[in-house]
C-alpha cells in the first residue's frame, strides 16, 4: 500500500531544478537542460514529482517517449528518478512513486517506463528488487562507469604521477614531440566530432549518433558544454563531447582516427579537460560507461588514469497494463557482458 498523503504532481522546470540540484545523484540526464533539449527536438517529455503532505518535493524525475508499440507509448526515466536515496524509506517512496505515476502515464497512453536510478551498489550488495518492477540489469542504460575523484588530489600534477607509466608518456609526448594543438570547436566544427565517433563506432561496434544529436546537445547545455578536438598541424586526430553538470564533469562521447593512434590524441584531450576540472572547482571527473573486463580497450585505457568502477542498479522496468505485463515478462535480465 502507498503512502496517501504522497501525491504526483507536474513540476516547473524551476521547481525541478531547484530540487534536484541538491540531491547527490543528480546528473545531466536528469536535468532542465535535457527537458528543454527534448522539447525542442518535439520529443515527448514531462517533468514530474511528488509532494508529501506539507508539499514539499520529496521525489522529481524527468520522463520522455522513447518508442510506441501498437499506439501505446514507452517512457524512460534515464539516470532517475532524484530522490534522496541514503534516506530512511528510500526504496519505499520509490515503490510509491512507481504506484502513483501509473495514472498519469496511462493519461498520456503509456504502456511502460523504464528507471535508471543514478545510484551506485555499496558495499558487495545486490540492487534492490522494486515492488512491481522487473529487474533487467544492465540493458539500455550505463550500469558500469568509470569515475576519477578529483577531491583526493591537490593538483594535476599530484594526480598526474598516479597515472599508469605509459599515460603519463603519451600525455608528455603529445606536446615535446609530436607538438599537438588540442582546442575547442564551435558548433560549426561538430561534423569534426562526427566523423571521428564513426571511426569509433566502426572499431568498437557500437552505435553512432547522427549528427543532429550533437547539435541538439550542444544548444541545449550552452555553458555547460565543451567539445574538444586534437590536431597534427591541421588534420584533426582525435575529438570529444563533455557536459559538466552540478558537481561533475562528463565525458560523454569521442572518436579518435586509428591512423593516427601512434600521436595519442585521445590522451592529449584528457589532459587538457581534467586540468579544466580543476581549474573550475569539480571535484568529479566521470569517463562514464565501461565494460571492466581483460582486454578491453576501451576500460584498459580509462583505467590508466586510475579511474575507479562505480556499479550503478541498472534498468528497471514498469508495466502499466494488463498487455505490458506480457511485454515486461518477455524482457529479459541482463547480467554484465551479456549486451549483443
Amino acid at each position: 500500500m502507498y503512502n496517501k498523503h504522497m501525491k504526483l504532481v507536474e513540476l516547473t522546470p524551476k521547481d525541478f531544478e531547484s530540487f534536484v540540484g541538491k540531491q547527490a545523484c543528480d546528473n545531466f540526464l536528469q536535468s532542465k537542460e535535457m527537458f528543454n533539449r527534448y522539447q525542442t527536438t518535439g520529443r515527448e517529455a514531462h517533468l514530474v514529482g511528488l509532494k508529501n503532505s506539507k508539499g514539499g518535493i520529496v521525489l522529481a524525475a524527468l520522463i520522455v517517449k522513447i518508442g510506441s508499440m501498437r499506439g501505446q507509448a514507452l517512457f524512460s526515466a534515464p539516470g532517475g528518478p532524484i530522490l534522496d536515496y541514503s534516506a530512511p524509506g528510500a526504496q519505499k517512496l520509490l515503490e510509491d512513486f512507481l504506484i502513483l505515476i501509473k495514472p498519469f502515464l496511462k493519461k498520456h497512453h503509456g504502456f511502460t517506463l523504464q528507471i535508471s536510478p543514478n545510484v551506485a551498489v555499496k558495499d558487495g550488495k545486490t540492487p534492490p528488487k522494486l515492488k512491481g518492477a522487473k529487474y533487467l540489469g544492465e540493458y539500455t542504460q550505463c550500469k558500469w562507469i568509470s569515475v576519477l575523484d578529483l577531491s583526493n588530489f591537490s593538483s594535476p600534477d599530484e594526480l598526474f604521477k598516479t597515472f599508469r607509466k605509459g599515460h603519463r608518456y603519451s600525455i608528455k609526448y603529445t606536446d615535446t614531440r609530436f607538438h599537438l594543438e588540442t582546442r575547442e570547436l564551435s558548433k560549426d566544427e561538430l561534423p569534426i566530432l562526427k566523423s571521428l565517433a564513426e571511426k569509433a563506432a566502426e572499431k568498437h561496434n557500437f552505435h553512432d549518433q547522427p549528427i543532429e544529436y550533437y547539435e541538439s546537445m550542444f544548444d541545449a547545455f550552452v555553458g555547460k558544454i565543451k567539445v574538444l578536438a586534437t590536431f597534427d598541424k591541421d588534420t584533426p586526430i582525435a575529438a570529444a563531447m563533455f557536459i559538466y553538470y552540478g558537481h561533475e564533469i562528463v565525458y560523454l562521447y569521442s572518436g579518435a582516427d586509428p591512423a593516427y593512434n601512434h600521436l595519442a590524441g585521445s590522451y592529449a584531450l584528457q589532459w587538457k579537460m581534467i586540468n579544466f576540472a580543476f581549474e573550475n572547482g569539480f571535484k568529479r571527473y566521470n569517463f562514464y560507461g565501461v565494460r571492466p573486463e581483460p582486454k578491453n580497450g576501451v576500460f584498459e585505457f580509462k583505467k590508466g588514469f586510475r579511474a575507479e568502477v562505480e556499479e550503478l542498479w541498472g534498468t528497471y522496468i514498469l508495466p502499466i497494463s494488463p498487455l505490458s505485463r506480457l511485454y515486461v515478462a518477455h524482457k529479459k535480465y541482463h547480467k554484465f557482458g551479456e549486451l549483443s
